[in-house]
């Protein structure tokens, strides 16, 4: 696990979550404490939708793999 900044569009959350090491397993928590407005809108998007994103200043794809309840957070999968 590594912390990691990402850029959504307007949002940027600098306290987010970089999991797994290999391309196909890597996947990115979002606390939704860190920003509630992007969570609803994560809420709203379905796991086919790509979500143009920059992490760590690096252009990369995101899609939405599943809600966390435990840790209250999106965890998304890197393309």
């Amino acid at each position: 696990m590594t912390k990691t900044s990402v850029r959504i569009g307007a949002f940027e959350i600098d306290d987010a979550e970089l999991h797994g090491e290999q391309q196909g397993e890597r996947t990115l928590s979002i606390p939704c404490k860190s920003d509630p407005d992007l969570c609803m809108q994560l809420d709203a998007w379905d796991a086919d939708t790509s979500v143009p994103a920059i992490l760590d200043g690096e252009h990369s794809v995101l899609y939405r793999q599943h809600y966390d309840r435990k840790t209250d957070a999106w965890v998304m999968r890197l393309a």
